[in-house]
């Protein structure tokens, strides 16, 4: 799936998005707000759900290897976090709707957990 294929599916707003990003294969996604959890996972997700609206979330994203980042639950972010994002070229959203919610119509429509061992 592609990630604007994500976009429309999750109703997301693009804070940080170029085309080149909207092309980008989106095969695995994590789904958590605790940053540990990504980074002990035992694949890198393509996609990265989550409630944690500050620059932790992109830091993570950079370190674990994460090529986008979607913030749930219609969460403000600041204009560090999207400056941050696009320093480190991740893309960013936001969706309105909840992480179980979000992390459910993407597993519906195939995509498989980045966190699950293989």
């Amino acid at each position: 799936m592609k990630l604007k294929e994500v976009i429309e599916i999750l109703s997301a707003e693009a804070l940080y998005v170029t085309d080149a990003h909207l092309e980008m294969d989106i095969k695995a996604v994590a789904a958590s707000d605790l940053m540990s959890d990504i980074l002990a996972r035992s694949r890198t997700p393509d996609l990265m759900l989550t409630g944690l609206a500050t620059a932790q979330a992109i830091r993570t994203a950079s370190v674990a290897s994460v090529n986008a980042v979607m913030i749930v639950r219609g969460k403000p972010i600041t204009p560090q976090v999207i400056a941050l994002a696009e320093e480190d070229d991740i893309p960013l959203m936001v969706s309105r709707h909840s992480l179980y919610a979000a992390a459910g119509y993407l597993w519906a429509r195939g995509l498989k957990s980045g966190l699950d061992p293989e």
